[in-house]
């Protein structure tokens, strides 16, 4: 009942609020995170690429330890206390672009509730849950999206590994609040509604956690998370994701595994991959860096990053930065893979050109 009277007042508040306004202004205008990229461009920036600087488009990765050095990596992720002080994580990547020859992603998840990594910003305080968001109407989630796009905006960053997209009608994510619903018309409707405020704002959506993570119990940060679903269940818990085709830049890989499909999490599953890339979407790896992973698969964390690469991955995301003195090779790890065999470049290549055709729908190569 709690629950209820809270969503309840969450829409009275919505609609005596500016978000009412601003979710009737945007319900027609297309934003800078919708347009087309340039293929010749992309073409271009691809061909003038080093093999380092294209394994480098790959790393997602926490800030680097160097504030000097120059910005190799694809993406700049931003977890933590790193967002404490907005003043100062605007300094840093105003001074990480200007260290980057090609303009990084600057990404954040920021789904709702406490699930906030910008709560210390004025404008996304009284940001509800995604599950509270679901009691929302359309237009008050879009809203919402939008607001938490411009906020990221004014900051500096431009990428979102939000929304989830899970259907929990119970399990692990819907004791946790992440999931919009257990009904996935629910699911698809708010999970969209809340990528197109996003894309409007000129942010990039990456909805989470394909292709899905369902009613599993698990916690698959911390455990090995096994369903045994078939091809069927699987591709209709993916198909929630085909709502937001149009204002999703990615997905998320699950760290589940799917055992119709193989015995590994689908992050280090290439038909897995694979699905996603058949929306054309790019595909963003969980953290690497965690030690469960590696367990997993009974090997080291190294191998993680090289199967992760070769399942056809985009963007690898690790919390550990690669300039760590202590921490992995990233760049060695990859560039030697690419080295090692003409087809493995090719898949270089072409994750390379994801993320490149991605960036340009952002703006990030017009200078280039």
């Amino acid at each position: 009942m709690r629950g209820v009277l809270r969503s309840a007042l969450l829409c009275l508040l919505f609609l005596l609020s500016p978000l009412h306004d601003a979710a009737a202004q945007t319900a027609h205008r297309k934003g800078p995170a919708e347009r087309t990229p340039d293929e010749a461009r992309v073409e271009r920036v691809l061909k003038s690429l080093s093999l380092r600087e294209k394994v480098g488009q790959l790393l997602l990765a926490y800030p680097q330890i160097s504030k000097d050095a120059p910005v190799e990596v694809g993406g700049v992720l931003f977890v933590g206390a790193t967002l404490r002080k907005l003043d100062a994580a605007k300094d840093r990547i105003r001074a990480s672009l200007a260290r980057a020859r090609i303009p990084p992603f600057f990404a954040v998840d920021i789904e709702g509730g406490g699930f906030n990594r910008l709560d210390r910003h004025p404008a996304l305080k009284g940001l509800p849950l995604a599950r509270e968001m679901a009691a929302l109407e359309d237009a008050q989630v879009e809203a919402w999206g939008a607001r938490v796009g411009e906020a990221m905006r004014e900051v500096g960053l431009n990428m979102n590994l939000a929304p989830v997209f899970d259907v929990a009608p119970k399990g692990h994510m819907f004791r946790n609040g992440r999931a919009f619903s257990g009904d996935p018309e629910v699911v698809k409707k708010k999970a969209t509604a809340f990528a197109r405020g996003l894309a409007r704002a000129g942010v990039i959506a990456i909805g989470k956690h394909f292709p899905g993570y369902g009613d599993l119990d698990a916690d698959s940060d911390h455990e090995r998370a096994t369903v045994d679903w078939d091809e069927a269940r699987v591709r209709t818990e993916a198909s929630v994701f085909r709502s937001a085709d149009r204002f999703l830049g990615g997905v998320m890989m699950s760290n589940v595994v799917y055992g119709r499909f193989g015995p590994r999490p689908a992050i280090l599953e290439p038909s897995l991959v694979t699905m996603a890339h058949e929306h054309g979407w790019i595909t963003v790896t969980d953290d690497v860096a965690i030690r469960a992973l590696a367990e997993q698969i009974g090997a080291e964390q190294e191998e993680v990053v090289r199967q992760a690469f070769l399942a056809g991955n985009d963007l690898i995301l690790t919390t550990a930065p690669p300039d760590w003195a202590q921490g992995m090779d990233y760049f060695g790890i990859l560039m030697r893979l690419a080295e090692s065999d003409p087809k493995v470049a090719e898949k270089l290549d072409a994750a390379v050109r994801r993320i490149l055709r991605l960036k340009d729908r952002l703006g990030l190569l017009d200078k280039l």
